[in-house]
């Protein structure tokens, strides 16, 4: 009985497939939207609380407390997730997420609001943890890549989608944008309907072998690492990118928006290029992802346009695209089942910490390189350089004996 047929098992169900990949890609979706349905009103937050002591310094945390606790939290609720499974931990997530994101509807003061987002970041932890260790419970081989880019292609889409929901509600009030947490009900829903408990069992054949008692602290380690450094690498375009068009001279915040949302198709095909190589091995997955960013971070830096600049950051929001899907697919192949979520929730804690270092790494970079620009060129040379380095070591280790 394979994999897909124990899973379904589980809960006396067909095999994983259709409605359990919409599931995880709407799901994909939760964690991020403490951010991007806010963005659009943190102009109208900072003037309601104005007059709150430190309000400048506190309103920006009503966004970044929940990714804070994303990257904090994100191991502890993996091994929640090994012990007492997925389907339990995704559940009461999305309840908490749900009830407890809606409650700034209901509260006028501004460390009220802050209150209700830590357990919202921890709700975020666990919607994360869990739909990514449930992507490699469901799916294996071509399967998994093909729905690792449809992640990847939907992400943008739910992201630009739940920025035009959050605006269009702050004009209505800024309580308004926080009912977006209610989604959090149709996908307890769904998840109590068409996600099944993954049945417990021992590692695949294509998998590396995990006991019930040994963790595999060294692929965790590898796992941490890479994603710490791809994640400052792609927080560069993800977060610096207004600024970047600013700089090229693009003036307007209309304009900057249309840029940016042009941009973003190089992510989109990012996400439908990548089961197309995700035959490749890691090494030259990985090594194409900082390829695209060398081109287009250095690029950005010599355009001598904002039309060249939308050129290169097209070549960098397409590294983007492939980045996440070549990242989880690579780390879901080093965790075996019984250890998947834990290892899952380096992952995500390593990959948001990232949005955390990247923006004064880049601030560190500009002093050194001397402006904003070349500091964005610098980091490109980096990443062009460590694509070299990671083919040459590929290449190493299939010429060494044996």
């Amino acid at each position: 009985m394979t994999m897909r047929n124990r899973a379904a098992g589980a809960s006396g169900g067909a095999p994983p497939g259709l409605l359990q990949g919409i599931g995880l890609v709407t799901l994909s979706a939760m964690p991020t939207m403490a951010i991007v349905s806010l963005i659009p009103n943190l102009p109208q937050l900072l003037a309601h609380f104005r007059h709150v002591a430190y309000g400048a310094l506190l309103v920006p945390m009503i966004l970044t407390i929940p990714t804070l606790c994303i990257a904090l939290f994100s191991p502890l609720i993996g091994m929640a997730a090994d012990r007492w499974g997925r389907r339990p931990v995704l559940c009461i997530s999305l309840a908490v997420f749900a009830i407890l994101g809606v409650m700034p509807l209901f509260v006028d003061n501004l460390y009220g609001v802050l209150a209700t987002r830590l357990p919202v970041g921890f709700a975020e932890a666990g919607i994360s943890v869990t739909q990514n260790a449930l992507i490699g419970d469901y799916f294996t081989g071509q399967a998994r890549q093909r729905w690792l880019g449809v992640f990847s292609v939907a992400n943008p889409i739910l992201a630009a989608l739940l920025v035009l929901a959050g605006g269009a509600l702050g004009t209505l009030s800024w309580h308004d944008p926080f009912l977006l947490y209610l989604l959090g009900l149709p996908m307890l829903a769904w998840t109590l309907a068409w996600l099944p408990e993954p049945a417990r069992i021992a590692a695949r054949p294509d998998e590396p072998p995990a006991g019930q008692d040994a963790f595999p602290w060294r692929e965790s380690a590898v796992v941490g690492v890479a994603t710490l450094g791809m994640a400052i690498l792609y927080y560069v375009e993800a977060i610096q990118l207004g600024r970047i068009f600013a700089v090229h001279g693009i003036g307007s915040p209309a304009e900057i928006s249309l840029y940016v949302i042009l941009a973003s198709i190089g992510t989109v095909l990012g996400g439908v290029v990548y089961p197309i190589v995700s035959r490749l091995s890691a090494e030259l997955r990985f090594a194409g992802v900082l390829l695209a960013y060398a081109i287009g971070y250095i690029g950005l830096g010599l355009a001598p346009t904002a039309t060249g600049a939308l050129a290169a950051a097209l070549v960098a929001s397409f590294g983007n695209g492939m980045a996440i899907p070549v990242m989880i697919g690579w780390s879901l192949g080093r965790f075996g089942v019984a250890r998947r979520a834990r290892g899952m929730g380096t992952w995500v804690a390593c990959f948001f910490a990232g949005s955390f270092f990247s923006p004064p790494i880049v601030s560190a970079v500009q002093l050194a390189a001397g402006s904003f620009l070349h500091a964005v060129m610098l980091i490109g040379a980096v990443a062009g350089l460590s694509s070299a380095v990671v083919i040459a070591w590929r290449r190493g280790r299939m010429a060494a004996p044996g």
